[in-house]
């Protein structure tokens, strides 16, 4: 059917885009190992603490017919952890910026949560409750990495725009 054949098409820069983010991001000589450890606890933070967030306090679903578990409060704990977390990391790690690490953090945790439901918006539009069975009650491998698809693609158009190609990481 057509309609499920553009579906298929967004595959190609579903996978390849935040390989290549990731690319750039690791190849500024400065700061790309830190920029990748930095995307990874950005993500990290905001998917556990959206978690906790969402289970402790609950309220009113974000997404209820894409992610019916999915709470504002989840979201909140993304933007609040992630923010945290990275403040927390740029202090141990010596980085410069905390503040606006802090703030883009924060940002990016909108995104990977935003990354969470588009993942979600195509399972539902297959008909799939999981993605794959790999680990059992977690929707498969591809939901553990849907926010970082997101927060890798963003953070790269980022640093790409503050700092060019040569030091995508420093522009974060």
């Amino acid at each position: 059917e057509p309609d499920s054949t553009k579906w298929r098409y967004l595959g190609v820069p579903y996978v390849s885009l935040p390989a290549v983010a990731l690319v750039l991001l690791r190849n500024d000589p400065d700061y790309g190992t830190w920029a990748i450890v930095w995307v990874l606890v950005t993500v990290w933070s905001a998917d556990t603490l959206a978690y906790f967030a969402g289970r402790t306090i609950g309220g009113p679903k974000l997404a209820p017919v894409l992610s019916p578990k999915k709470t504002w409060a989840g979201l909140g704990g993304a933007v609040v952890g992630s923010a945290f977390a990275s403040a927390v990391f740029a202090l141990v790690a010596g980085l410069p910026g905390l503040l606006v690490l802090s703030a883009l953090a924060g940002a990016l945790a909108i995104v990977e949560q935003a990354g969470d439901l588009f993942k979600s918006a195509m399972k539902r539009h297959y008909g799939v409750k999981d993605s794959g069975r790999l680990i059992p009650g977690h929707g498969g491998v591809i939901d553990r990495v849907d926010g970082l698809v997101a927060v890798a693609t963003a953070a790269a158009i980022i640093g790409l725009l503050r700092r060019g190609i040569d030091a995508t990481g420093a522009g974060l």
